[in-house]
């Protein structure tokens, strides 16, 4: 044995020695599962000026129903040193100038990264030199001894409230060519051996999986001492198939990938990611990455993408000067993402969805928290797979959720734009009190009918239904009854309390292309539409129709305005950002989006209107009753036109406990050409029965508070004691039905 070997003997022994400390994973091993770290409890916030950003801890520990039960996450580093920053969380762009190679940390406990490819031998004999010159570009250069190479580092996790994952990692295994080094080959063997191993997998898996003869003979010259990935993700049946038949020239190469355990479970909250650039060709460059790295493409994965993306860690490979490699070292450990906790909870999503999913085709339900804004669901139906975005989504697939007509990748709890229809009427007739034009004691008739310039709008009921207080016509959501009270009211008074209630603008979730809504003013409608805001404009505004346009998450930030009664807080979808050791880097303080500044007494009515609509017989919502708290809410059914279609929709919007509101809600359904769907026969028992479930999951608990049922309906009869149905706003010709004129409206005093 010459110098030369004994030298060589001596790195190769040195690195295996150091590769066996730094990995606790053997080559094609799965790293072991523990349970991810809770992500914290989120206090509630009394103060906004702390001295320092308390720590989290779970706010309970629940199990999704009816659904498989989701794994935690793959463990990231726990114990992690404290002194990285966000600067070092930029992942390949972080200059390696930058890095300390003397500074080496101690990785954190139980944090593995996957296998690297084994040390290399020759293990072909060598073959005869053809006029193509088939070797590594560097071979024979005598000062390319070593590379460094970047690794990718694990995206940090996506949480509900409770930690429960919404959006993690784990190891995803490619199938790889493993080319040995020829000192001298033809490009015929270079490919015949690339090519009887794909043929092999091709039988193997019965699959298409194939490279270009230029794509094998790029790599071989170029990158032959890196594996060479040519198929799809593998499943977890697919490798071990792959184990039980191993074949010399090929290996699994593992790779982190994202992985989504609920599947569809809040797609349109967590969004998903892509590659961020393509896997490199041609010469090895030092300082690229083994492997492409994702970023974020919709949703949370985007908008915090800059806190999920971790920092890459740096490996130096060795290689004899034929380009054999000897041994690899590990310089820095890969920094993992930080996680972001979201207000989400799992159990309420989860149930928000089923309910969504029996009940209807298409629509959308949000829960939020009536003081903190705290989302709890932000569910839109249909839902489709996150996970089809990993590794990368087929652009068959891509065109299939695209073209599906219900628009299963269209967000429309944030982005759908309705009219609000009769939950629209709560502000309506807090803009009416607050203003003057009525109060507790006024009475308006209920006609079936009324007449507007040449236009006649009817009831719903098309049924007169005698004088209404304020509570009685929203108990009954009695259009004729608004139309008058919205026309006096005044467009512009409707439009202040509308945007009050923070309509017609963003809720200022992080999720990109929420939309505004619109509330029409006189001003905007001069200018896009050359008329003034009065008249019949007004008339369709005071039902929420017309111009009015919201989106779910709006209507909800009014009801939780309802239900505090001092203002409108700001929707919360993300509480915290932590790091590895779950200390909190960023807090996400409870904001409040207007005030309200209204009459606590005219509050009171609305409350109590809203109380009636549920639990008075002559309700429009007795079908969302429930058996533990007392509900109230507001009932919808609207006109909409969709593709040039017109449709209807039915809203539920309201609070619960009505006597101490928590929750904030709002649900709507779309309907499909020519069915008849109303805010009482369909989104109500829909609400009714989430709230239901989810009360009756917290009583089997022990976790159901003592709500005393303390919220009693008025008594209300109607003078022909018809059905409850509600139906919508409907328009003829003139002639039909007229009434008095409107200003001498059919006011009574008790």
């Amino acid at each position: 044995m010459n110098f030369k070997e004994v030298i060589s003997h001596i790195f190769l022994l040195a690195a295996c020695i150091l590769y066996s400390s730094v990995y606790a994973v053997e080559d094609g091993a799965t790293p072991k599962k523990e349970p991810a770290p809770k992500a914290i409890p989120v206090p509630k916030v009394e103060d906004e000026e702390l001295t320092e950003i308390p720590r989290a801890l779970p706010v309970q520990n629940n199990e999704v129903i009816e659904a498989p039960v989701i794994p935690k996450a793959i463990p990231i580093n726990e114990e992690d040193d404290k002194g990285s920053d966000d600067k070092e969380n930029k992942s390949e762009e972080t200059d390696d100038t930058k890095d300390n190679p003397i500074e080496k940390k101690e990785p954190p406990k139980d944090f593995e990264l996957p296998p690297l490819p084994p040390i290399q031998d020759n293990i072909l004999k060598e073959l005869e030199k053809e006029n193509l010159d088939v070797r590594a570009a560097w071979e024979t250069q005598t000062e390319a001894r070593t590379l460094t190479l970047k690794v990718p580092a694990p995206r940090g996790q996506i949480t509900d409230r409770n930690g429960d994952p919404l959006a993690q990692n784990k190891l995803g295994y490619f199938v790889a060519l493993k080319f040995p080094y020829f000192k001298e080959a033809k490009a015929s063997e270079v490919m015949s051996y690339a090519n009887e191993r794909i043929n092999h997998i091709k039988k193997m898996y019965n699959s298409d999986w194939s490279l270009s003869n230029e794509r094998i003979m790029d790599h071989y010259k170029n990158r032959r001492w890196l594996p060479l990935p040519f198929s799809p993700m593998l499943s977890e049946q697919q490798v071990e198939t792959f184990k039980s038949a191993p074949k010399a020239g090929l290996e699994l190469f593992p790779t982190y990938q994202r992985f989504y355990p609920g599947e569809g479970l809040a797609c349109h909250v967590i969004g998903y990611v892509g590659k961020k650039a393509k896997a490199p060709r041609g010469a090895v460059v030092p300082g690229e990455l083994l492997w492409p790295i994702t970023e974020g493409r919709e949703g949370l994965e985007k908008t915090f993408d800059d806190r999920l993306q971790g920092s890459p860690g740096k490996i130096n490979y060795l290689f004899d000067p034929n380009g054999v490699k000897l041994a690899e070292e590990m310089i820095t450990r890969p920094v993992p993402g930080k996680n972001v906790i979201t207000s989400i909870d799992i159990e309420m999503q989860t149930l928000a969805e089923k309910v969504l999913s029996d009940h209807t085709e298409r629509g959308a339900f949000v829960v939020m928290d009536c003081i903190t804004g705290d989302v709890y669901a932000l569910a839109s139906r249909p839902t489709y797979d996150i996970n089809v975005w990993i590794p990368a989504i087929t652009s068959t697939k891509f065109k299939e959720l695209q073209e599906d007509s219900d628009l299963p990748l269209f967000p429309r709890a944030f982005r759908g734009q309705y009219p609000p229809a009769s939950t629209f009427k709560i502000s309506v007739a807090l803009a009416a009190l607050e203003n003057g034009i009525v109060d507790q004691n006024t009475l308006i008739d209920c006609p079936r009918s009324i007449q507007i310039g040449d236009k006649t709008f009817r009831n719903w009921s098309k049924k007169p239904e005698g004088n209404l207080n304020v509570m009685n016509a929203i108990m009954r959501s009695c259009n004729t009854w608004f139309y008058v009270v919205g026309r006096e009211t005044g467009g512009e008074n409707i439009a202040s309390m509308a945007h009050r209630f923070g309509f017609g603008e963003k809720t200022g979730l992080p999720l990109s292309a929420e939309e505004d809504g619109f509330v029409p003013t006189n001003a905007v409608l001069q200018e896009k539409y050359g008329h003034s805001f009065t008249g019949g404009y007004v008339a369709h505004a005071s039902i929420g129709q017309g111009y009015v346009l919201s989106t779910p998450i709006q209507v909800a930030q009014m009801m939780a305005g309802v239900g505090n009664g001092y203002m409108v807080p700001k929707p919360r979808l993300v509480l915290q950002v932590q790091d590895l050791n779950n200390n909190v880097t960023e807090n996400f303080f409870p904001g409040e989006k207007n005030s309200l500044n209204v009459s606590p007494e005219n509050l009171s009515l609305i409350r109590q209107g809203m109380v009636d609509v549920v639990n008075a017989s002559s309700g429009t919502a007795m079908r969302a009753r429930n058996d533990h708290v007392t509900m109230s809410g507001k009932t919808g059914t609207g006109q909409w036109v969709q593709n040039g279609e017109k449709l209807l929709i039915s809203w539920f919007a309201g609070c619960v406990p009505a006597e101490n509101p928590r929750f904030a809600f709002a649900a709507i359904c779309e309907g499909n050409p020519g069915q008849e769907i109303t805010g009482s026969n369909k989104s109500a028992p829909m609400v009714g029965e989430f709230f239901n479930s989810l009360y009756e999951l917290k009583k089997e608990r022990g976790e159901l508070e003592d709500y005393a049922k303390t919220a009693v309906a008025t008594t209300f009869k109607l003078p022909d004691d018809e059905d409850n149905e509600q139906s919508v706003d409907e328009s003829a010709p003139q002639g039909s039905n007229a009434l008095r004129r409107l200003l001498n409206p059919f006011r009574k005093r008790r």
